[in-house]
């Protein structure tokens, strides 16, 4: 116990704090998803806990920008997806200037919906770019067209700064 906390226990004003100890299973689930998603642009899809530890999974992950929580519900389960949104922009932002330095299209792999959405919410305000889904179904993919004229030259001077 911090002596600060010593002080008010004795003086009869400390309370014990209200946060709740780390569940184990939420634990082991938050390592595994980290682990999953270290250098992986696809989602990691956990199961099997109750509200309560569900809850304290999107806390987690949800502390910085760098992943966004999903909850789905299966028939009877329901089932957190965490989308590692830092890995994807920062791909789709490499991808971009690709296709800007090269004047090419570049075409993405194949990614799940809410992916692609992350794709097209972060590029859609860049100069000298466009984005364009094609396929179907788990071939769906993103192709990222350089938009030529004045746009592109104006986009090849920032990033050539």
């Amino acid at each position: 116990m911090h002596r600060d906390d010593q002080r008010r226990e004795k003086r009869g004003q400390f309370r014990p704090s209200r946060r709740p100890p780390v569940d184990e299973k939420v634990r082991q689930a938050i390592n595994e998803a980290e682990t999953a998603l270290a250098g992986n642009l696809s989602s990691y899809a956990i199961r099997g806990l109750n509200p309560f530890q569900r809850k304290m999974v999107h806390r987690h992950f949800e502390r910085t920008q760098e992943y966004k929580v999903k909850t789905y519900r299966d028939s009877e389960d329901y089932i957190l997806r965490v989308y590692p949104m830092g890995q994807i922009r920062r791909f789709a932002e490499q991808k971009a200037q690709e296709v800007l330095m090269n004047g090419e299209n570049v075409i993405l792999p194949p990614m799940g919906a809410f992916e692609r959405f992350i794709v097209h919410d972060y590029l859609k305000d860049r100069d000298g770019i466009s984005t364009e889904s094609y396929g179907e179904g788990n071939e769906r993919h993103i192709e990222i067209a350089p938009l030529f004229g004045r746009t592109l030259k104006k986009a090849k001077r920032r990033l050539s700064r």
